[in-house]
């Protein structure tokens, strides 16, 4: 009989494989190919009890112990391969791997992929999932924005598919344009285009690849005076009911997420009033119509003028945001919440990530379940010389973030790492 448990991995960058293989990229995509192999980790946070969570790489003892202190555990399996392909394609040529998820009850990815149905009709799960080709279509960029023109809402941007129509785009753009690439993501692939000198490097680089054959697809549109970053989440069920998780609100550094928090009663209560929540049900119902169905994460935005962008982009896929809200549901019944982070340091040779682990335990910092505030470790197995990314949920009331960040920022100095950049919780 299959155990009642469930499989979870994922490929983190699920852009590159959406992305169809003829489409120019904007310069600054050419150096952001490198698949953010530490990140799959993160996912151990989505895991019950018995759950199998399947990685590239090990989990350090020192996250594992901190997701455990929280109540999260689960069994682990490294499927190690080249960092081109993607995990799931790495699972099918492991045949351990294969027997254990053939062992779950069923597949918990991080977004849909070719190689995630393949992986899924090896034990008859292909069913559980939307086609891959949607999953891609409702992710891409050009298809929210043409929702939003269709919706009649504000930030609809100009679809642009030739050098000339971007530059004419941005012309007609007062101020500050921003260029977005339809499967960009986190920051990556959007260009903000302040000068003429900008522009004409941009167009440059897309006429030379026009030339080999490539075609041009790229979203124009104002850079908005930002008030306010949010989000919100929710799960549309194959019959094409949805339902709200809830919202976030970010914090990002330029176009990049660093970190999020539960909406604030007074945001939820405004935005009611603003119709946003129907224009989410609106939002549902096309992505049902599509074909989709699953997870879905809706960027939006306040402006300094009052303003509400109700849909910047779709993100049909799990998210920072739902893994947020998931651990928020975690601590809640003790009077806390989650606030996710995300801390980028350098290190000295000999130090990790189990070096912090051991701080934050050591000074009480650590998350141990219940009413007391601290600090989970949810990824940070690869962190060396000379320095990476950590992720972290600190749980604490929101009065309290401050204080928790900063007795965490302490903690990060007595290993003798530093901070690199911000460092924030939103």
């Amino acid at each position: 009989m299959t155990a009642r448990r469930t499989a979870h991995l994922g490929t983190f960058d699920t852009e590159r494989w959406w992305r169809p293989a003829d489409l120019a990229e904007l310069p600054s995509a050419r150096s952001e190919q490198t698949a953010p192999i530490g990140m799959t980790e993160l996912l151990g946070a989505f895991c019950a009890p018995g759950d199998l969570l399947l990685t590239r790489r090990p989990v350090a003892a020192g996250v594992r112990e901190s997701l455990a202190a929280c109540g999260i555990e689960f069994d682990h399996r490294v499927v190690p391969g080249d960092q081109a392909d993607t995990l799931e394609r790495l699972v099918l040529a492991d045949p351990g791997a294969l027997d254990l998820v053939g062992g779950c009850s069923g597949l918990s990815p991080y977004s849909v992929l070719d190689d995630t149905v393949a992986l899924a009709a090896r034990f008859g799960w292909d069913r559980s999932f939307p086609a891959a080709d949607v999953v891609a279509e409702v992710n891409s960029k050009s298809w929210s924005n043409e929702l939003v023109r269709e919706l009649g809402l504000l930030g609809a941007g100009q679809a642009v598919r030739s050098p000339d129509e971007l530059a004419a785009a941005v012309a007609g753009i007062p101020g500050v344009a921003v260029v977005k690439d339809p499967f960009g993501v986190s920051g990556r692939a959007m260009l903000a285009v302040p000068t003429d000198g900008v522009l004409r490097a941009i167009v440059r680089t897309l006429r030379a690849q026009v030339v080999r054959g490539r075609r041009v697809e790229l979203i124009v549109q104002p850079k908005f005076d930002k008030h306010l970053d949010f989000s919100a989440h929710l799960i549309i069920a194959r019959d094409g009911d949805s339902r709200l998780l809830g919202a976030q609100t970010m914090t990002n550094e330029g176009f990049r997420h660093i970190g999020s928090a539960p909406a604030e009663p007074a945001l939820i209560a405004a935005l009611r009033e603003r119709g946003y929540f129907d224009v989410l049900e609106k939002v549902s119902e096309r992505l049902a119509r599509a074909g989709y169905w699953g997870p879905v994460g809706v960027d939006s935005m306040l402006l300094r003028d009052g303003s509400l962008v109700p849909v910047l982009e779709i993100n049909a896929r799990q998210s920072l945001g739902l893994l947020t809200l998931t651990l928020d549901e975690r601590v809640r019944a003790h009077g806390l919440r989650c606030h996710l982070a995300q801390l980028t340091l350098q290190v000295p040779r000999g130090l990790g990530i189990d070096t912090l682990a051991e701080v934050l335990r050591r000074r009480g910092i650590r998350y141990e379940g219940g009413a007391r505030p601290g600090v989970c470790l949810l990824s940070g197995s690869a962190l060396a010389a000379p320095g990476g990314r950590v992720y972290c949920a600190l749980m604490c009331a929101p009065a309290d973030v401050g204080a928790l960040r900063h007795r965490l920022l302490s903690a990060v100095v007595a290993t003798g790492m530093s901070v690199r950049g911000t460092a924030d919780a939103a």
